[in-house]
């Protein structure tokens, strides 16, 4: 008999904007305390990859559920994981499930100028991305595709195309040349005004 509870039903944390932590903030000591576990570390990363709960980090880093659970606890006393869901087990038991705070987290030693400059790059990069995402969705989906021609009485039917299929397709077509070249167009154009910043900075010096 199969479960009527959702087994994984989708979860969104709310890291959504960057956390910068200068070296001289309080909270850069309990952090880079944290991180120097090589556990730890292979546990931030892989939440940053997609939200896991104890068991599933547990093999992903090839460790104990015991060893997880004391470095997940270290990471959310530091604020760099939280828990951002429920999933349910096959016995339809409760699991946490965990992701970052913040995304992403940035430690930095600079000047107050600087951490402004670093803020508004990264608010810049993840808003031009997104910007250009959806425009290459909105080419891709208005860009005229050839009618199927309807088969014959007795035919089979084509297949639905695979997701790798559809992936490919949208890779290869308009709406994937838009994304390439906007994804370069951003990436130019918040170097450049990072670099802009940088030099104004200096100068004001």
């Amino acid at each position: 008999m199969s479960s009527l509870l959702p087994l994984k039903p989708p979860v969104d944390g709310d890291g959504t904007d960057p956390r910068l932590v200068s070296f001289d903030d309080s909270d850069a000591e309990e952090i880079v305390s944290v991180v120097t576990s090589e556990t730890a570390r292979e546990i931030l990363a892989a939440v940053y990859e997609e939200p896991q709960t104890t068991s599933d980090l547990a093999s992903s880093v090839d460790t104990s559920v015991q060893n997880v659970s004391y470095h997940l606890d270290r990471l959310k006393e530091a604020g760099v994981v939280e828990a951002v869901g429920t999933w349910y087990s096959a016995q339809g038991r409760e699991m946490n499930v965990y992701g970052p705070k913040h995304d992403p987290l940035v430690l930095y030693a600079e000047t107050d100028q600087a951490r402004s400059s670093v803020s508004d790059t990264l608010r810049r990069s993840l808003a031009g991305v997104a910007g250009v995402i959806v425009a290459s969705l909105l080419v891709h989906v208005a860009w005229p595709t050839p009618v199927p021609v309807r088969p014959t009485r007795g035919a089979p039917l084509s297949p639905e195309p695979t997701l790798f299929e559809t992936v490919r397709g949208f890779a290869l077509g308009p709406g994937g040349a838009v994304l390439a070249v906007g994804l370069i167009a951003v990436f130019f154009m918040v170097g450049f005004r990072y670099w802009q910043s940088s030099q104004e900075g200096t100068d004001a010096e």
